[in-house]
């Protein structure tokens, strides 16, 4: 199969190159980037728990700034 292309050989030959390159520093790169945005999030918080079949407690609730009596 014949292709017309406006590229060299040695074009050719350094896009190559330039691809592999960047596909042995992509892996890397994408684990710091990920490890960096894990770093940035807020802490896990623990779920709910239950009391009783429609009582749960958030152990997030600060019981002086949701006490519905003052």
């Amino acid at each position: 199969m014949l292709r017309f292309s406006t590229r060299s050989a040695f074009d050719e030959m350094q896009r190559e190159i330039q691809r592999r390159k960047f596909e042995a520093t992509l892996k890397p790169r994408l684990d710091r980037a990920i490890e960096d945005w894990h770093k940035t999030q807020p802490p896990m918080v623990e779920p709910p728990t239950r009391l009783g079949d429609l009582h749960i407690r958030a152990p997030w609730a600060d019981e002086l700034d949701t006490d519905p009596t003052d």
